[in-house]
């Protein structure tokens, strides 16, 4: 039954339907509409708070439109006569031309069927922040095309909560500060009652990978080595592919695997055999990841190595090619 309108047959104020009272003041003359499974209206007004409370024995005339459902969906050509409300003028002639059948009834949805999916509408488009998780799903749902991905923790201080939502942005290893204020802004509408936000950078963690490599005898050791060079990168590659080491390849606690950098290199044209001298983070001496195959990164880090020998401290990456011509 909508739209529907009320006038105060005693002052000839209108009130306004609404799909809650829940944004309604104490000054709005609002009402919400409920429907049973009998289709049955039932009008519910505000109690002074939200929304103002009629006084007692007040009267209303409703204005609505009502509908038939599907059996309003008639074909074509199925009206054939008028039926006019007010006296029409006998000199005139009308005849009804309907080319296209109606659309768009639809059976009312029952009540059990509502009580069913209604809770779970909640998690289509999160609206309030509660959870560490919730804080780094409102920034992936908000800034999409800017955050390839996001981490909230609470901290507790001895006094309130403060929320540390870190954010690994797309493209490139550092995010600006206009991005993080822009987050930080954002959250700020959704975050809970006690909470701190705090939206900083990611930590990275800066790798020094030596490799060696056994090249075939008869393929140029430069031109192996341009190509290795070229898939252990963390540029664009002139084909379109994404360097092993591009800031969108890795994020938060995606460690490395020694048999990932193995398995890279030997796609390369005239590498005849590979195995890896060093796999540990920059300057931190070595820790045994070689002989698990597998360098550990934090659920806060992301792995990080740039092999530009202007910058090294942003990741090293050593080659040693034998053989070859």
């Amino acid at each position: 039954m909508t739209p529907i309108h009320l006038r105060n047959t005693g002052n000839n104020s209108t009130w306004s339907p609404q799909y809650d009272l829940i944004d309604s003041n104490s000054e709005d003359q609002h009402f919400v509409v409920e429907m049973d499974n009998d289709g049955q209206a039932h009008l519910r007004f505000g109690d002074g708070e939200l929304g103002i409370k009629p006084a007692a024995n007040t009267h209303f005339q409703a204005t609505y439109r009502v509908g038939n459902g599907l059996a309003g969906n008639i074909s074509a050509e199925a009206i054939s006569y008028i039926v006019f409300h007010d006296v029409f003028n006998s000199g005139s002639t009308l005849q009804p031309h309907q080319p296209f059948p109606a659309i768009g009834g639809t059976a009312p949805e029952p009540l059990s069927q509502v009580k069913l999916y209604a809770p779970h509408l909640s998690h289509e488009k999160l609206e309030r922040a509660i959870t560490a998780d919730d804080y780094a799903q409102l920034v992936m749902q908000h800034f999409p095309t800017k955050v390839q991905q996001a981490t909230a923790t609470l901290r507790w201080t001895g006094s309130r909560y403060e929320v540390w939502v870190t954010v690994d942005p797309f493209n490139k290893e550092t995010v600006d500060r206009k991005l993080l204020q822009n987050i930080t802004t954002d959250l700020e509408k959704y975050r809970r009652i006690g909470h701190d936000v705090i939206v900083q950078r990611a930590a990275y963690v800066c790798l020094d990978i030596a490799m060696r490599v056994d090249v075939k005898f008869d393929y140029l050791r430069g031109h192996v080595k341009a190509a290795l060079l070229d898939i252990f990168s963390n540029r664009i590659l002139p084909d379109g592919r994404r360097g092993f080491f591009h800031p969108d390849n890795l994020t938060f606690g995606q460690g490395i695997a020694l048999s990932q950098i193995v398995a890279q290199a030997s796609t390369v044209p005239g590498v005849e055999s590979v195995s890896i001298t060093k796999l540990e983070r920059l300057f931190a001496g070595d820790n045994q990841e070689i002989e698990a195959g597998f360098l550990p990164i934090a659920s806060s880090e992301i792995a990080r190595l740039d092999n530009n020998p202007n910058f090294p401290e942003n990741g090293k990456f050593t080659l040693d090619l034998r053989g070859g011509r």
